[in-house]
C-alpha cells in the first residue's frame, strides 16, 4: 500500500503547513485502526441515511444483504 501510505504522507504534510499544533494532537492517538474502522462505520450510516425507509427496515431484518448487492454491482 505505498501509493496509499505516500498519500497519507502528502495530506500529513499539508496539514503540518496548515495546521500543525491539529497535526500534533494526532499523535496522541495510538489506535488508528479502530479510528479508521470507526470511520467507515460512520460513512456507513451516512450511506443508509440516504436509502428509503423500506429498504433500511429490510437490511435490518436480514432481508437484503448489502456486501452481496454490492458484489453484483461491482460485478456488473
Amino acid at each position: 500500500m505505498q501509493d496509499g501510505t505516500q498519500t497519507l504522507k502528502d495530506f500529513l504534510s499539508g496539514m503540518k503547513t496548515g495546521t500543525p499544533s491539529a497535526l500534533a494532537q494526532l499523535t496522541v492517538l495510538k489506535d488508528w485502526t479502530e479510528v479508521a474502522q470507526r470511520e467507515i462505520e460512520r460513512r456507513a450510516t451516512f450511506f443508509l441515511q440516504k436509502l428509503p425507509d423500506d429498504v433500511i427496515c429490510a437490511i435490518a431484518e436480514g432481508e437484503i444483504d448489502v456486501r452481496n448487492a454490492i458484489g453484483e454491482v461491482l460485478s456488473d
